[in-house]
Formats: structure tokens, C-alpha cells, sequence
């Protein structure tokens, strides 16, 4: 009788690694996804080479069934992500290149000379800053922001737009016990599907009520306000949640003017702010209302410096 050995879901499938009926890649195969980090128990080789037949425990239940052995590692080997002891930001980490035409949308990117906003530049270069990561996510040209099979990906285009400008809003967030035990003291991994999940427009905008001023976000109710932050190189945003919350919700960064891209005022006063979007159509500069849409239950503006 052979040795069973222990291994884990290794960091090469972050996103998790589903347990399979038999040793093929087919959607009837599928049994359960296992997390990064969870324990198996090689049980058998698989005549279909890199697969195994293992035995785990998923949320209490014993499951059975074959996964490929190239996504474990010895359970001794594994190095779980860094553990957040207190509410600070949070993102997935991936070994593997996230670029702006890929489809890792769960994770930040990490291509080489990316751009950035230096929180304590000037408001001149931070202005600049913005126009450069604008430029450079390229809205409506990349893969990672482009509309398909009913999927949209505003949430995604604000993260990435935020992330580089030093500004936080979630595109993972904590799933509820594991925020209750960091919340308690008890510090905690992000784990795709087990401490955190994706998070999309509608509860984005429950976080930025709930969270955001706890990450720099303070709220403003005046288009203008919220304009001339952003043209002073403050990031601002634009947030709504659906009425049928089933439906996405939608989201989007405010951008600075430049010399040929405006917003649309009345006399001094901002009534279209210069919006830069990713959605069922991307823009990388439009000005108009979209919120005020009787498909939206309710909306707000934030600014972060």
C-alpha cells in the first residue's frame, strides 16, 4: 500500500484549483473549487499524467476526486500570503505577469514602468501623474477593460486606475468571518474564495460608505467640489448601486481637464464632470450624467487626496 502524502493548492492557482470526477478538463467534471492552501491527500497517480486521485476536507464534508498535480506543492513547502493583522489595503498576489491585455482581473497589475502618482509631489506633477496612467491603461484598446459575454468591467478599470494613483478601493475584499476575525485579532491570509472575494460596483459603494473614509476617502455631494479636487490632483470617483441588484452597478474615475478635454459647466458651476470609463462602451475622456438613471437605487461622489 503506497505512502499517502499531504500536499497544498500551491500559489500557481491563485484563483483556486477545482477537484475533478475524472483526470479531463471539461465543465462535467467538476466538483468543488479548492482554495489556494488547501490540503489534499495524494492517494494515487493518475495513468493521465500530471493527474492524481487525492482525498480532501472541504468545509467539513470528505470530497474525493482528481486534480493536476502541477498546481501542489509538500504541504511543508507552502508559504501562505502575508497575514493582515488590521484593516489596511488588500490585494491578490500573483507570481505570473498581470498585464493590461490579459484577463487576471482579480489582480493587480504588475507590468514593468507602470505609472504612478507621488503622494507627495506637487499638485502640478500629480495632476500630470493622472494624465499618464490614463494614457497609459489605454481604456479603449485593452483586453482587461473590453466588454464581452454580457460582462462589463468598470470595477476593474477603477481599481487599476486607483491602485496606480496610491489611492485604495477593493477589488478583493474580506469575505465576512474572515473580517470578523481580523476585526477580533485574529490576523488572516487573502485567499481567493476563502478569507476574500471579488467585489463589483453595487458593493463598492457599500464599502466606500462603510470603509472608505477609513482608507482616505471623504464624500462630497457638489460636481464642482469634485472637479477641481481632481483637477488640483486629488482622485475622484463616481459610484452607483443598481436597484436590481443583480445587475452590475457602475463606477468610474473623474479625471482632470486638459487643455482640449472639459467638463461641462453652467457659468462657474461643474455639471458634467470629465469622466474617464470602462463599460458596455470604454471612453478614455467623456463628460455626461449617467447616475441620476432611474436603474440606480442610489449613487455618491468621494475624493482622496
Amino acid at each position: 500500500m503506497s505512502t499517502q502524502v499531504k500536499y497544498k493548492v500551491s500559489d500557481k492557482a491563485p484563483n483556486g484549483l477545482f477537484i475533478r470526477t475524472a483526470p479531463v478538463v471539461q465543465n462535467s467534471t467538476k466538483i468543488a473549487l479548492l482554495p489556494m492552501g488547501q490540503s489534499v491527500t495524494k492517494k494515487s497517480a493518475s495513468t493521465t499524467k500530471p493527474w492524481w486521485e487525492v482525498a480532501t476536507t472541504l468545509q467539513n464534508t470528505p470530497l474525493n476526486g482528481f486534480v493536476n498535480s502541477d498546481f501542489l506543492v509538500p504541504e511543508a513547502s507552502f508559504v501562505a500570503p502575508a497575514e493582515h493583522a488590521s484593516l489596511a489595503p488588500v490585494h491578490l498576489h500573483n507570481e505570473q505577469k498581470v498585464t493590461r491585455n490579459g484577463e487576471a482581473r482579480a489582480f493587480p497589475l504588475n507590468e514593468a514602468n507602470q505609472p504612478g502618482r507621488d503622494l507627495k509631489s506637487t499638485a502640478a506633477d500629480k495632476v500630470k501623474a493622472l494624465g499618464k496612467i490614463i494614457d497609459w491603461l489605454d481604456v479603449e484598446n485593452k483586453t482587461r477593460y473590453k466588454a464581452g459575454s454580457g460582462k462589463t468591467f468598470c470595477n476593474v478599470y477603477s481599481y487599476d486606475y486607483c491602485y496606480l494613483a496610491n489611492a485604495y478601493i477593493p477589488r478583493v475584499w474580506w469575505m465576512p468571518n474572515a473580517l470578523s476575525k481580523i476585526l477580533s485579532g485574529n490576523p488572516q491570509s487573502p485567499i481567493y474564495g476563502k478569507t476574500v472575494e471579488e467585489i463589483r460596483a453595487n458593493r463598492i459603494l457599500n464599502w466606500l460608505k462603510e470603509f472608505g473614509p477609513s482608507f482616505g476617502w471623504r464624500r462630497t455631494f457638489d460636481l464642482t467640489e469634485l472637479q477641481n479636487a481632481v483637477n488640483d490632483g486629488q482622485v475622484g470617483i463616481i459610484c452607483a448601486q443598481r436597484v436590481d441588484g443583480e445587475k452590475p452597478g457602475h463606477i468610474c474615475p473623474v479625471a482632470p481637464e486638459t487643455t482640449t478635454q472639459k467638463a461641462v459647466r453652467s457659468g462657474s458651476s461643474v455639471i458634467k464632470p470629465l469622466q474617464t470609463n470602462a463599460g458596455g462602451t470604454n471612453w478614455k475622456y467623456i463628460a455626461r450624467i449617467w447616475w441620476t438613471s432611474s436603474q440606480f437605487r442610489e449613487f455618491g461622489f468621494w475624493i482622496h487626496e
